[in-house]
């Protein structure tokens, strides 16, 4: 009797279509995450966090309830990995506070602002 060769199943997983239907090469996709992370400093935002490794932008208004604010910076907020997987399934619950945080942010820049035409 003949031996069947040891073949191991492959993953699908990077074959599998995201349910997003998100294109991460996207070049459009590519601009807004880029701009995120420029106006964030390529620090993870989460206070107290301010990695810069493994940095994410995760979309504030979800991808696929809110589509005409896909790719509006401000609709975006960089995490790193560990803190946007801290967040996953909780989106919802955090909307409200990183809306606040990039209201924080820009205030913080028109202080800094005012600040330097003071001098």
């Amino acid at each position: 009797m003949a031996k069947r060769p040891n073949r191991r199943k492959k993953s699908n997983y990077c074959k599998k279509k995201r349910s997003s239907s998100r294109d991460f090469q996207d070049p459009v996709y590519k601009i807004w995450r880029n701009n995120v992370k420029t106006r964030d400093g390529y620090r993870c935002q989460w206070p107290g966090c301010l990695s810069d490794k493994r940095l994410e932008v995760h979309h504030i208004k979800t991808w696929g309830n809110y589509p005409a604010l896909r790719y509006t910076t401000a609709n975006g907020i960089t995490l790193c990995h560990k803190c946007h997987k801290d967040i996953t399934g909780k989106e919802h619950d955090f909307e409200a506070f990183f809306l606040k945080l990039l209201e924080w942010q820009v205030l913080d820049k028109i202080k800094e602002y005012q600040k330097r035409n003071k001098e």
